[in-house]
């Protein structure tokens, strides 16, 4: 027996597997509110660091499964966060969406850059990354849209990027993958958090 979530505003029991048009109610108002929760969160204190210097290392990686961005308006909000370490060397660390391969302590080969630090010489800084990704057209589409919501490293804040159109493969697993790209030495980045919500 599926275990219960809550109750929809129209009394239904809500369970693991939730329809397409499953809302629940905003406050005490009319205004429906579809379901959304977390589908990744992962941690680590001390921090990951990138497993090499000067290439786009895999720090932490996810696979959407198939079938996700199944109607429009499906998404998600990616958000990564760490720090850079005492130093004045050059550090870059980017969401990287629909990836080909990514794999943790590994460089990332394809994909598209939906946020980044940019190249910075942050000294002992932290950062944070956040995009959302969602579903526009026809169920099957293959279309999606990439939304930069903010890029941050200390106390600097850097314009939002232009959305991006996106064409990953609906049908299969996509991967989002956070990189760091350490000029010198991989000591010099630490990724603690990346949370992945998933909002219907």
């Amino acid at each position: 027996m599926p275990v219960q979530l809550w109750t929809s505003n129209r009394g239904d029991v809500l369970s693991n597997n939730l329809p397409n048009d499953t809302a629940i109610s905003f406050g005490a108002g009319s205004a429906d509110a579809p379901a959304s929760g977390n589908i990744t969160k992962q941690v680590s204190q001390p921090g990951v660091s990138p497993g090499a210097t000067a290439a786009d290392n895999v720090l932490a990686v996810y696979s959407i499964p198939a079938s996700s961005f199944d109607v429009a308006g499906r998404g998600i909000n990616i958000l990564a966060m760490g720090a850079f370490a005492a130093t004045g060397n050059n550090k870059t660390v980017k969401i990287i969406f629909n990836a080909t391969t990514a794999v943790v302590g590994s460089t990332v080969t394809g994909g598209t850059t939906i946020a980044t630090t940019g190249v910075s010489a942050g000294n002992n800084v932290a950062f944070r990354l956040e995009s959302n990704v969602f579903k526009y057209g026809a169920a099957g589409a293959n279309t999606q849209l990439g939304l930069n919501v903010v890029s941050q490293v200390g106390a600097t804040i850097a314009a939002p990027a232009v959305p991006a159109a996106l064409t990953a493969t609906e049908s299969g697993a996509i991967l989002i993958a956070i990189t760091g790209n350490a000029a010198t030495a991989t000591t010099d980045i630490l990724l603690n958090l990346l949370v992945i919500n998933a909002m219907n």
